[in-house]
């Protein structure tokens, strides 16, 4: 009884093969070295063209969207008339097309990185990072407009805010023309307009004075017209985005405005990253120093989560890296810090508990297993409380909560399955030195003196 008992204390966890681990290691290098060179510019440039086609290629770090405190731009608040709506909901649904309107302007103009979010009860802020043509913004979004289309007798038979969802500049029939598209309260009441009025004009109206005044040929019953004349591109955006101007579903006057210079921005980014680089090199000296093959192989899968870090950041559409986001980045890293650390202690804990009874896979095994349900419980309340800020959060505090929570999730995979597979890889070199992997305890020694 005694010899199957000893036999089933010292069974060791299944390590691959030296010529499997060989591979794995070989296919690892080739894998992370291949995502590494393309992060940062080699070329002195944001990209580079991709032979014998027509498409750029951006450098990982190029491609990663930064945010009005980094990159530098302007912000706007704007404080809206809710005194004409007597309910909640108009108020708010009001306000929700106004943003959502607001933020089809900025994007056809080409802030594809603004944000529009509201604050308080009745105001709305517009954020807008890397602008180089600032007095045309401020211009733009310091006079929102009042849209109103009239039939030949000044009867008002189209509000902006109330029926037009966007207009927008686009070739048709090899000319530039601008397209109206109206909401469906619109296409019902633009039908209406156009049926009484074929053969006749409906001039729009901006702030009570005419722009236009084009004339109507046939009924249009799809919520889709075409204005044609002699635009050029630039005359025919100019008049869609006055057009936009003036689709706000309430009146707004804006209360500051204020540029940020991106010499700021960029010092501050600059900072960030010399401090990051710092703090990770630091860590990973002392995984190394104190926990030695185990900090070998956690260092391994630090710098690996560093590396598909970056590449999420840049392909995540909703990621913009801003001062805030950049701390929750480097706190997420301090949580994959934090779970190799609770592996390794428990792994520890067992070699002692163990002696001379346990090996080193063993313990290492045993180590996972207990440290995971803490490392998971630790994990998924910080991931419960980024989706909080994520969704109730202002601007500054849902960035804080995306790079978080995408940090979180990956330091979760990294911890688990990437450090855990690294042991595995140099247990298939090296599963007998206790030295090597820091689980050289006096309690062992003692138990082979006896």
């Amino acid at each position: 009884m005694q010899n199957k008992s000893s036999e089933k204390q010292v069974k060791e966890w299944h390590v691959f093969s030296k010529k499997t681990a060989i591979i794995l290691s070989v296919a690892i290098f080739i894998f992370v070295a291949t995502l590494a060179v393309f992060v940062f510019p080699l070329n002195g440039k944001d990209s580079f063209n991709i032979s014998n086609t027509n498409y750029d290629f951006f450098w990982v770090s190029k491609a990663i969207k930064l945010g009005l405190d980094v990159e530098g731009g302007m912000y706007a608040v704007y404080e809206a008339d809710i005194s004409v709506f007597e309910s909640e909901e108009e108020t708010e649904s009001a306000l929700e097309g106004t943003m959502s309107n607001l933020q089809s302007l900025l994007f056809n103009e080409g802030y594809t990185e603004a944000t529009v979010t509201k604050q308080g009860r009745n105001q709305i802020r517009v954020e807008v990072p890397s602008i180089e043509d600032t007095e045309h913004l401020i211009s733009l979004l310091g006079e929102p407009a009042v849209l109103e289309f009239k039939d030949s007798s000044g009867t008002v038979v189209i509000k902006g805010g109330e029926h037009l969802e966007r207009a927008t500049a686009m070739l048709y029939e090899g000319q530039y023309v601008i397209s109206l598209k109206f909401n469906q309260l619109g296409t019902e009441a633009f039908a209406k307009a156009t049926e009484a009025n074929v053969g006749k004009t409906i001039s729009i109206n901006i702030n009570g004075e005419e722009v236009m005044a084009p004339t109507v040929n046939s009924v249009i019953s799809d919520g889709n017209a075409i204005i044609q004349g002699n635009y050029t591109y630039q005359t025919a955006n100019d008049m869609a985005t006055k057009i936009n101007a003036g689709t706000f579903a309430v009146k707004l006057s804006p209360i500051s405005t204020a540029s940020i210079s991106p010499t700021l921005g960029q010092n501050a980014l600059l900072y960030s990253i010399i401090a990051g680089a710092i703090g990770l090199f630091i860590i990973m000296i002392f995984l190394i120093i104190y926990y030695r093959g185990m900090g070998i192989a956690a260092t391994i899968a630090l710098f690996i989560y560093t590396i598909i870090l970056m590449y999420l950041l840049a392909l995540i559409p909703w990621v913009q890296l801003t001062l805030p986001s950049i701390a929750g980045i480097i706190l997420s890293i301090g949580m994959a810090v934090d779970a190799n650390v609770i592996i390794f202690e428990r792994v520890k804990e067992e070699k002692r508990m163990g002696g001379l009874g346990k090996g080193i896979s063993s313990s290492i095994q045993k180590g996972f297993s207990k440290g995971l349900p803490a490392i998971i419980d630790g994990n998924v309340t910080t991931i419960l409380g980024s989706i909080v800020m994520i969704i109730f959060g202002a601007t500054s505090i849902k960035s804080f909560g995306i790079t978080l929570l995408i940090g979180i999730i990956l330091s979760m995979f990294t911890a688990i399955i990437i450090t855990k597979l690294l042991l595995n890889i140099l247990l298939s070199f090296n599963s007998e030195s206790e030295k090597f992997y820091a689980l050289s305890f006096k309690e062992a020694n003692n138990e082979k003196t006896k």
